[in-house]
């Protein structure tokens, strides 16, 4: 498979290795070539359609006919469609890293009202305080706490080790109960 989004060759195989059906749909997929039709072809799907295109958390591997087909919809509302509908792809029927993506970012992370901190304007970031959410969130922030620590990496910030995850263009972690996120910078 042709790989012109960067991902590193570590990170594409554990990818590959994990999805050996489409993501969508569970069809047998094959490599790009002469013989099959583009359809069959396992591609590089792109979960969350947004810069940086080298971040393995938000990879999957998918046919050529569900990538096509879903283009730059939101994965929530590509399940809508007429293809899905037919094909019986939604949030029950997907792969694990599919539904992990939607229940999360889809359905978290892109609900929340970020706050500004502005105490730290040194350090630019935003935040959502687990106590204010409503009970169902809450369920969710800390199943996403675990899903950082179990998925992220490990990084110091003033001699003290925290868990981050990146995602789209941001950079997750949370401390005590306190889900932070910032910008990616362009050269992660």
């Amino acid at each position: 498979m042709f790989n012109k989004y960067n991902i590193s060759t570590k990170d594409l195989e554990l990818v590959r290795r994990r999805d050996k059906r489409c993501v969508y749909c569970h069809k047998k997929m094959s490599q790009p070539n002469n013989s099959t039709w583009r359809g069959d072809w396992a591609t590089i799907e792109h979960l969350n359609n947004l810069p940086p295109w080298d971040n393995a958390n938000t990879v999957a591997i998918c046919c050529g006919s569900c990538n096509s087909s879903r283009g730059a919809k939101k994965i929530a509302h590509w399940f809508k469609t007429r293809y899905c509908i037919d094909k019986n792809i939604n949030e029950k029927t997907v792969a694990k890293p599919v539904q992990e993506y939607l229940r999360y970012v889809e359905g978290f992370i892109d609900e929340m009202s970020w706050r500004f901190a502005k105490t730290m304007p040194e350090i630019p970031h935003y935040y959502v305080v687990r106590e204010e959410l409503l009970k169902e969130k809450i369920i969710i922030f800390d199943e996403f706490d675990n899903y950082i620590k179990n998925k992220g990496y490990q990084e110091s910030f003033y001699g003290q080790n925290y868990n981050y995850l990146d995602l789209g263009n941001y950079k997750y972690w949370i401390i005590d109960n306190i889900l932070n996120r910032a910008k990616l910078s362009v050269n992660n």
